[in-house]
């Protein structure tokens, strides 16, 4: 069966290439990101408390505090159970049997939401697309060829994220190609 840690750590691998962008504030948003939690999405998430006593040691300096939190245990086990709890476990990831295709519905949740990550993972397999995995979903899942849904997979994601920038051109064409670039390496 799929295991959380090996899907977190390609994730961490795609989404932070140093210690120094763990956290960060994006332009046109109105808070904190760490580690992909947005801090307007999820204001009461543990890890926030972390993040703001660091940033006062730090003198509000983002860099620094994100290199000193990123090597932080305790957090870093915020984030996992973060990432289990409202990923993961929600897609019930546990019960899939491919790694790979764990890996794919998992990190497009991430990006998107896991009720739209698991929709395109039912269109793949030929289930019901109502973003919920239950029994008829892990069957077809499991019984599907990995090296297939990995293909089709990313050309849904890509197809996804071309219809984004189609709709909003002036909000989202900066992220296509790492959008792009992220569905063909996972």
């Amino acid at each position: 069966m799929a295991n959380f840690l090996k899907s977190f750590k390609i994730m961490k691998k795609r989404e932070f290439s140093s210690a120094y962008n763990a956290l960060h504030w994006n332009r046109g948003e109105t808070g904190y990101t760490y580690f992909g939690i947005y801090q307007s999405a999820h204001p009461d998430w543990n890890g926030w408390n972390f993040i703001y006593d660091e940033l006062m040691n730090e003198d509000w300096n983002i860099k620094t505090a994100s290199f000193n939190l990123f090597s932080n245990q305790e957090l870093l086990q915020e984030v996992k159970e973060f990432y289990i709890l409202n990923y993961w476990n929600r897609m019930k990831l546990d019960y899939v049997a491919s790694q790979k295709i764990a890996d794919e519905i998992f990190i497009f949740g991430l990006n998107t939401n896991p009720r739209r990550a698991v929709k395109k993972a039912q269109k793949l397999v030929g289930v019901t697309q109502d973003g919920i995995i239950g029994a008829i979903t892990l069957r077809a899942l499991n019984n599907f060829d990995e090296k297939v849904f990995d293909i089709e997979y990313d050309k849904l994601e890509i197809a996804f994220y071309k219809y984004l920038v189609w709709l909003n051109p002036a909000r989202y064409k900066r992220f296509l190609k790492g959008w792009i670039y992220r569905a063909r390496t996972v």
